[in-house]
């Protein structure tokens, strides 16, 4: 790649794109090739970001997504209609948990879309337009690229994205993905600002309101890892002593050990003493948090009023009215000033209970199998839950130091965080992927396995058999039919996936789980699956807590349901 003062006068559009993105961190491609997307792809393989092929487009869509929380941005690549249709369920989750995915698409010629032409990949009706129309819904920046204007629509897509942590969509019609570009553009970085006035009147407001507080709480959603900041929030609330309490979808935010962290937050979901805590502050501050069913233990949280700060991706104001733009970072540097004018106590956080010993004998139960991987899951790993008995099995337990944890909480997509494990091991080598994921969500995407294991990576794999849809199970119906699952091999499964190269071990009891995961921890070269034999009807803990908070609330609707003719 060319130096800046070396930079060519054009650039095809293609290697445009490649350079904007490794501007902004990125690289790695995620995707499946095409036949309208070939000519992209040559051109981004010039100098552009290094190109990971999927076996099908949801799949890179997931790892991509999984990618951009680490990264700061993930860029999946499809080809028109079949492939980006495939990909849309994983825009439509990046959009529901503030993630920014871009979406490229290679897209026909501009003669086939100007003549209408009947071809394929098409509903064969002579309109090009169904399928960005249906990406424009859940993108907060859509465009299809024309001659005239490409280089302003790639930058819009791209800084909207990282601006606001939601998808974007872009596509590049086949013949102009290598027609030449003006490339003086790139020497401009791609940056957002805050307005200054909105910033300083939302800091004036928010230094009055905590200048007296004497219990204030920070409330911390998802927003703060997507941009980066939880070791800015680290230092503020270490620096001020207020306390800070995390939303289930921003676990890991603080390191279990540091003296501001109360505990995680989900309402009366959760009985750790955090909603006490929260409901006795006389100030809340909501920093990027999202106020969803499961976030929230069905609406039992203290809702925020007309006086309660929040601090959002591209906008910060108090209840329900935002004071203007204000990006994320700045928020947060107007909270650690205002801060500084607290004169309150600092906060004392309570001895840590100790956990409970549970018996290994017998055969493998959830109390075990979540008390065990406590006991070994080390250091400095990404623990991805997917969605499901391993998400709400994994809130349960306390996480080591410097630990990423990752799920999908608010779009709760089944089948997520495998392919997940392919977009976080990239985006951070040096971190070991753990896995946790039950058996029907992993023959969603179970093909992801070849990709992961082609790319080197090594994770751990807690696979979870209880043949079929334990959390479904726990809700409603647990002899239904469709809760069932078909058994796999899955021994010869991940033997062929991974050409041999996974290890394999199967867990019936406490003890063998400690073994085979004591083996797998300590073989640090390879992927190692092991795979948790547990009764269908099994569950954790806050699973049955969810179970009764959400038939609790479908007993108030039908309560509060008037019968209409």
């Amino acid at each position: 790649m060319s130096a800046p003062d070396e930079r060519p006068a054009t650039v095809t559009l293609a290697a445009y794109l490649g350079t904007r993105l490794r501007q902004l961190g990125v690289e790695h491609l995620f995707g499946v090739p095409g036949d309208f997307n070939l000519d992209l792809l040559d051109g981004l393989a010039v100098d552009g970001p290094a190109w990971v092929g999927s076996p099908n487009e949801l799949g890179a869509g997931y790892a991509a997504d999984a990618y951009a929380r680490s990264r700061g941005l993930g860029v999946v690549v499809t080809t028109y209609g079949v492939g980006e249709l495939s990909v849309l369920n994983a825009l439509a989750g990046a959009a529901a948990e503030d993630v920014p995915l871009v979406q490229v698409v290679g897209a026909p010629r501009r003669a086939a879309v100007e003549t209408g032409a009947l071809i394929h990949h098409t509903l064969a009706d002579g309109d090009f337009g169904h399928f960005s129309r249906a990406a424009a819904e859940v993108a907060v920046a859509a465009e299809t690229v024309i001659a005239e204007r490409a280089t302003e629509q790639v930058d819009a897509v791209l800084l909207a994205a990282v601006t606001h942590r939601k998808p974007g969509y872009l596509a590049v019609p086949q013949d102009l993905a290598l027609a030449p570009v003006d490339a003086a553009p790139l020497a401009r970085p791609l940056v957002a600002h805050s307005d200054a006035d909105a910033l300083a009147a939302f800091e004036a407001r928010l230094t009055e309101l905590l200048a007296t507080a004497q219990r204030p709480v920070l409330v911390v959603g998802h927003l703060v890892p997507r941009f980066g900041a939880s070791d800015d929030l680290a230092k503020l609330a270490e620096r001020h002593g207020v306390a800070v309490v995390t939303q289930l979808s921003a676990r890991g935010v603080l390191d279990p050990g540091h003296p501001a962290f109360a505990g995680d937050h989900a309402g009366a979901m959760l009985a750790n003493g955090t909603a006490e805590l929260v409901e006795a502050a006389d100030v809340v501050v909501h920093v990027g948090t999202a106020l969803t069913a499961e976030l929230t233990g069905f609406g039992s949280h203290r809702r925020p009023d007309a006086d309660t700060p929040f601090l959002a991706a591209a906008e910060a104001g108090f209840g329900a009215t935002p004071v203007g733009r204000v990006l994320l970072r700045d928020a947060l540097a107007a909270l650690d000033r205002a801060l500084d004018a607290r004169t309150g106590p600092r906060f004392e956080r309570s001895a840590a209970v100790p956990a409970s010993v549970v018996e290994l004998a017998g055969p493998l139960t959830q109390a075990q199998l979540w008390s065990v991987l406590a006991g070994v899951l080390p250091t400095g790993t990404a623990l991805l839950a997917d969605t499901g008995t391993a998400y709400y099995g994994a809130l349960g337990i306390p996480l080591p130091a410097d630990t990423v944890f990752s799920g999908q909480p608010i779009w709760s997509s089944i089948g997520y965080a495998l392919p997940a494990v392919l977009g976080q091991g990239l985006a951070e080598p040096g971190r070991r992927p753990v896995l946790v994921i039950g058996d029907g969500a992993a023959q969603m995407t179970v093909q992801e396995l070849s990709t992961i294991a082609a790319a080197g990576l090594a994770p751990v794999v807690l696979l979870l058999d209880n043949r079929g849809y334990t959390i479904e199970r726990a809700l409603q119906s647990p002899r239904a039919v469709y809760n069932d699952v078909a058994a796999w091999d899955w021994r010869a499964l991940v033997a062929g996936f991974t050409e041999g190269r996974a290890g394999y071990a199967d867990a019936d009891t406490g003890e063998e789980l400690v073994d085979a995961l004591a083996e797998a921890f300590a073989d640090t070269g390879r992927m190692r699956v092991v795979r948790a034999v547990l009764d269908a009807d099994d569950t954790p803990p806050l699973i049955d807590e969810l179970a009764r908070l959400a038939n609790a609330a479908k007993q108030q609707r039908a309560g509060n349901t008037t019968d209409t003719v």
